[in-house]
């Protein structure tokens, strides 16, 4: 007795056939029919020879009798029909896998972009928390903690900047002294860091700048949490030192009709 394991399936699919009659004709059809009419090189196919042929090798029809010739042809239209649609099906399948497997690429590309915007928020929350840091500093070594003498007048405000106690590495900015200009606009710049430029994205508020870069020799957007107060600062600087938009560099001039249009009567 032959063992299970190594008994094919032949026998069975020969049963099936047999017991089907068109199954018979229709599989060999199935099998075959591509590469019958690609060795026929698309003549016309001579169905009396064929079904001659069925017969001798025992090929028959659904009902197990020989085939006729309208038989047979209606058969290889059909089995023409069923391929064609299975080769669609599995286009189609293959189109939705690979827009699947597009999809997926795709999900992940962006998890990447993301995780490398929130590495890149966070460094510049970073910085800034450590140009905070510096400002701070700064500011406490520039304003020292003595008690006045009784006697002393009360200095007016100068119009000058103010260049005692900078830490190192840092510079003040020569600025005059205005009234309703904030105090933001008169702390120690470190010149090290980068000018913040338009588009970046603030650290603090998440918001776009989009005023202009910074402009030299004026407070950096770094001392701000919302631009229109940067506007402001800058742009009651840039009138008292422009009187007019004459003397002003192209990028100044471009800050001022934006500090004009969002701070009225500025």
């Amino acid at each position: 007795m032959v063992a299970a394991a190594g008994i094919g399936i032949e026998g069975a699919m020969g049963a099936l056939q047999r017991a089907a009659g068109e199954m018979s004709l229709r599989v060999w059809m199935e099998t075959h029919r591509e590469e019958l009419l690609l060795a026929w090189s698309g003549r016309r196919l001579n169905w009396k020879a064929l079904c001659e042929w069925f017969e001798t090798v025992g090929l028959t029809n659904a009902h197990g009798e020989v085939a006729t010739i309208q038989c047979a042809k209606k058969l290889w239209q059909r089995v023409g029909r069923y391929l064609a649609a299975r080769k669609e099906r599995a286009e189609l399948e293959q189109i939705e896998a690979e827009a699947r497997r597009e999809a997926l690429r795709a999900k992940r590309q962006q998890a990447i972009e993301e995780e490398n915007e929130l590495k890149a928020r966070m460094a510049r929350l970073a910085e800034t928390a450590e140009w905070k840091r510096k400002q701070e500093a700064a500011r406490k070594a520039a304003s020292p903690v003595t008690p006045a003498p009784a006697a002393a007048p009360t200095a007016a405000p100068s119009s000058g900047p103010v260049g005692q106690g900078v830490p190192d590495g840092f510079v003040m900015l020569d600025l005059p002294r205005l009234e309703g200009v904030s105090h933001r606009a008169y702390r120690p710049v470190d010149p090290s860091l980068p000018p913040v430029r338009e588009g970046e994205i603030s650290p603090i508020t998440g918001l776009v700048w989009s005023a202009g870069d910074d402009l030299p020799g004026y407070p950096s957007k770094r001392n701000y949490e919302y631009e229109r107060d940067w506007l402001r600062d800058v742009g009651r600087l840039l009138r008292h030192l422009h009187p007019t938009n004459v003397t002003m560099t192209r990028e100044e001039a471009r800050v001022m009709r934006t500090a004009k249009l969002s701070i009225p009567n500025l």
